[in-house]
């Protein structure tokens, strides 16, 4: 669906064309533990970071003593939503305004410097296509890993919307078509969900059937991603070998423990229920179960901060009243609950290349080029992600006019629903 799609010239959308970038005089936070390190020069060619202080021919960008820090990641977003009430009639939209919806929320993130994400479900393999022209270059948006349709059971989350499979063998056809059809990570409901109808800690997804999914991911070399809020679902998902659980807003003291010990990553998603309320169009049972779970899901949260659970930032952007872009609120909310700010930095950026498949989040030699420009040292002061002064893409400097002005215009083309104005 993505090549049908008429967008809007690229002229103009990096401020250097597709040659080496020398940064100048900036002071970057580099490797896995973000250590300070002042540079006179820091080459950026074929999307690569280089060595620093070896010179190196190429358009020169001068930093005046700015921070520059690896570009953020969200680990848990919905690319083809749109943060509508009711999220999920976006997939029975046109393919036309889905399209334009990714090209839109992939500008988005790149305006609030995130420069990848893990996209964690669609209807269909819309987002697959958009990551693949990512990739090629076509596109210009974030890093994308996606996971194409996620695996539920027959009456489980998202099963209207999802792929069911009933049974270890289903399951293990079903995570090979998602990979064949172009997916990095799988998708596996482990319990129930809140935004869809049911109880969010019914199990789902059996422990033999989890364990058929990771086999079959990890033999072909994609990750798996559990959602999964209940004791027992977190349990099975970890018993069977995921590489990542999301949620867990009524994780027990056991699962809290199992999590720290194992090699699986929690990606929280906290901040997706604070916009929640009744009146606003949001289906009742959503906001019904969103305001009887959200107290106990951030003080899980702020559980699994002071157990030590190692976590990655993710948002569920898409959902409702929940746009693409409010990554910073989700660190706000680790630090509340009782996260550094050098950690919340952290979880948005070195801890998300691992569980991505891809050579992000940290500033070294060889590391991709997604970089942000900050005025300020995030690790004392998280505001200073709100704006940042450049963000760098595959290493390219980012226009910021071209972004503002090509946000604007599909911001026109999906208020109108898609529409082809009178006259025309």
């Amino acid at each position: 669906m993505i090549y049908q799609v008429l967008i809007s010239s690229f002229t103009g959308r990096f401020l250097l064309p597709n040659s080496a970038v020398v940064l100048k005089n900036g002071i970057a936070l580099t490797g896995p533990d973000l250590i300070e390190r002042p540079f006179r020069t820091l080459v950026l060619s074929d999307d690569t970071i280089g060595e620093f202080d070896t010179g190196g021919d190429g358009r020169e960008v001068d930093l005046d003593g700015a921070y520059l820090v690896p570009g953020l990641a969200d680990c848990h977003v919905h690319f083809d939503l749109a943060a509508h009430p009711m999220p999920y009639l976006q997939w029975d939209r046109s393919g036309f305004v889905r399209s334009i919806t990714c090209l839109h929320n992939g500008l988005l993130a790149l305006r609030a410097g995130i420069t990848s994400v893990r996209d964690l479900g669609s209807v269909d393999h819309l987002v697959l296509e958009y990551a693949a022209h990512v990739r090629a270059g076509a596109v210009t948006g974030p890093r994308v890993t996606a996971a194409g349709r996620p695996i539920t059971i027959t009456g489980g989350h998202c099963a209207q919307y999802g792929l069911v499979a009933d049974g270890p063998v289903a399951v293990r056809t079903a995570t090979r078509a998602q990979i064949a059809a172009g997916a990095r990570v799988v998708k596996l409901m482990a319990t129930g969900g809140i935004s869809t109808p049911g109880n969010p800690g019914v199990p789902g997804l059996n422990l033999d059937e989890l364990t058929a999914a990771v086999e079959e991911a990890h033999k072909l070399g994609a990750r798996v991603a559990a959602h999964a809020h209940s004791p027992a679902g977190i349990k099975a998902a970890l018993a069977a070998g995921v590489d990542t659980i999301e949620h867990a807003a009524f994780a027990d003291d056991e699962a809290l423990d199992l999590l720290k010990t194992s090699d699986t990553t929690l990606v929280p998603t906290v901040s997706a229920l604070n916009n929640i309320a009744a009146g606003v169009g949001i289906p009742a049972d959503t906001v019904e179960k969103s305001l009887a779970a959200r107290e106990t899901y951030r003080a899980n949260t702020a559980r699994a901060i002071g157990a030590g659970v190692r976590i990655a930032a993710g948002t569920d952007a898409g959902t409702a009243f929940n746009p693409i872009g409010g990554l910073l609120d989700e660190l706000e909310m680790y630090r509340t609950g009782g996260m550094s700010a050098y950690e919340a930095v952290r979880s948005a950026t070195v801890r998300t290349g691992p569980i991505m498949g891809t050579q992000t989040g940290v500033i070294a030699p060889g590391y991709r080029a997604d970089l942000l420009v900050l005025g300020e040292d995030p690790r004392e002061d998280l505001a200073a992600l709100r704006e940042p002064r450049q963000v760098i893409n595959r290493g390219r400097v980012l226009n910021r006019a071209w972004l503002d002005e090509t946000l604007e215009e599909y911001a026109r083309v999906l208020a109108s629903g898609g529409d082809v104005p009178a006259g025309r």
